[in-house]
């Protein structure tokens, strides 16, 4: 009876620890079974136990053991437990190798569609919206940023999520704050986490968003309001990965989770369905793929969709042409990144060939919320050419660069990239032409990077269209619009306008002060500084 209660317990304690989803098409949930049946075979398929010692005796004051193998007898049940483990590894071990790309070569190379078009269909970039800086420069600056906040920093610390998504047509990484420890958590769990970090990945401007309703449920979370924990309970044969966390259009906090379906037995793992959790309350809704709300950005994880992709360009003239002659093989360049086109997010990466030479033989968008995959063809250097090149032209410096981002100037194909220095801050910013990668352009901002690139090639760009200015405060005034805090005021009569998210000086600007800038359209100052 002491063993049947043991491993009942046993079993719900290693289940709610892992959460394998209870579904036959998961490997976790195949070796949590075949290792519980093991122990149901220990505890009650051999005989009377498997103690061997059969005899102690005692010669010249040491004790010395006699073995005995005749207790160590497999019972009926030990004998069926065995063979359905075994029954179970062999069908496994027999359907993973007919659904192999040995096998199967042409459904691998089919589980993802890729559209291909010419480059002047790539989208034409608005400059004000292209994410120049990386993961990493995010992270720091929201670090410290919430480090600067001593009220928040001594009970919580960010998490290192950083989801980078589209809000209002600008990429955005945000990432909610969690319990700094497990005591921080016991003082603070019973009113939520308030409050989540917002980096805008044009600018670098990081904010704390306050949230009216706390959220109760979240990864730095412990027992049931951990959100896989959560989700795990509400769909237990569901197969899904960490959820993501995202904002919608109004900030209110959310965790997206892709629910998978494998095609063609326990082969390839592709989104079937979305559960959308409300990080508040804990409510969660399932959604077929075509209902997904357009806010949520991340359906389609990028490591996976990259590593389909690559399936596709291995794999479709067959796997023995993959591993010999590699025909028309090719492959994703190493290293991606996203773009904000619109209200969705894309994943970007190159496309090589299979020799992975320095050259691109054209690039891939993924929309992350439909999975809609487009190959635009262009013969250029990679990614990590221009890099190089972008280095090399201030290789006194000692910076390294972001993964550059392609973008569309007038129907020309540039890289655009940060150039980071050794604390891992952008310091510079480089334009590198995508096919002559020898041409470089190297500024201090994004807006000087264009209005030179413009200059030397006779261009008139509209997100470049700016000039500078230099004045003194006067008429000071601010308002909110669409969620955004605005300062106004006057320089020589005329009226200026000016983001909270430009500069840190705003709050605490007065009357009086100098500053310079750059001004865009509709008379708004794209960059603000105090003298």
């Amino acid at each position: 009876m002491k063993r049947i209660v043991f491993e009942i317990v046993f079993i719900a304690t290693t289940w709610y620890i892992f959460l394998p989803p209870i579904n036959l098409t998961s490997w976790e949930f195949i070796f949590f079974l075949c290792g519980h049946l093991l122990l149901i075979a220990i505890l009650f398929g051999f005989g009377k136990g498997i103690n061997l010692i059969k005899k102690v005796h005692v010669r010249h004051g040491k004790a010395e053991a006699e073995f005995s193998l005749d207790d160590f007898k497999i019972n009926q049940l030990g004998k069926i437990l065995l063979a359905i483990v075994s029954g179970i590894l062999l069908l496994t071990a027999i359907v993973s190798l007919v659904t192999s790309s040995i096998f199967q070569a042409k459904n691998y190379a089919n589980v993802v569609t890729v559209t291909e078009k010419d480059f002047a269909e790539f989208p034409k970039s608005d400059t004000s919206k292209v994410p120049i800086l990386d993961r990493s420069t995010a992270e720091k600056i929201g670090d410290r940023y919430l480090g600067s906040l001593t009220d928040k920093v001594s009970q919580y610390v960010a998490a290192d999520t950083y989801t980078q998504l589209t809000i209002g047509g600008k990429p955005y990484r945000v990432t909610p704050l969690e319990y700094a420890d497990p005591i921080k958590w016991f003082n603070n769990q019973a009113k939520g986490i308030g409050e989540y970090i917002k980096v805008d990945m044009v600018t670098g401007n990081a904010e704390l968003v306050d949230l009216q309703t706390p959220m109760k449920y979240s990864d730095s979370e412990y027992f049931n309001r951990d959100v896989k924990r959560h989700l795990r309970f509400q769909y237990p044969t569901k197969i899904f990965k960490t959820p993501s966390f995202e904002v919608d259009d109004e900030g209110h906090p959310f965790y997206v989770a892709t629910v998978y379906q494998k095609q063609f037995g326990l082969a390839v793992p592709r989104p079937a369905s979305v559960i959308i959790l409300d990080a508040t309350n804990g409510e969660s809704k399932e959604y077929s793929l075509a209902d997904v709300p357009e806010w949520v950005d991340r359906v389609y994880p990028a490591e996976e969709t990259i590593e389909q992709i690559n399936y596709n360009g291995k794999y479709k003239d067959g796997f023995w042409n993959a591993l010999i002659s590699k025909k028309n093989v090719t492959q994703t360049t190493k290293g991606y990144n996203y773009l904000s086109i619109g209200n969705d997010i894309y994943l970007y990466t190159g496309v090589t060939s299979a020799n992975a030479d320095e050259s691109n033989l054209g690039f891939i968008l993924e929309n992350m919320r439909t999975g809609e995959i487009t190959k635009f063809n262009l013969a250029s250097a990679t990614e990590e050419s221009a890099r190089e090149s972008a280095e090399g032209a201030v290789q006194e410096k000692a910076y390294k660069a972001t993964f550059p981002i392609l973008i569309n100037l007038n129907d020309k194909p540039l890289y655009i990239m940060g150039l980071k220095d050794n604390a891992g801050l952008v310091k510079e910013y480089a334009l590198v032409d995508a096919v002559e990668y020898q041409n470089v352009i190297v500024a201090t901002t994004v807006e000087e990077l264009l209005s030179k690139y413009a200059n030397k090639n006779d261009l008139e760009i509209d997100n470049a269209t700016t000039e500078s200015i230099k004045g003194v405060v006067a008429d000071l005034k601010s308002a909110v619009i669409k969620g955004d805090t605005v300062y106004f005021f006057k320089v020589d009569g005329k009226i200026y306008k000016v983001k909270a998210s430009v500069s840190d000086d705003l709050p605490y600007l007065e009357n009086g002060k100098t500053f310079e800038g750059q001004v865009g359209k509709d008379n708004y100052l794209k960059t603000f500084k105090v003298q």
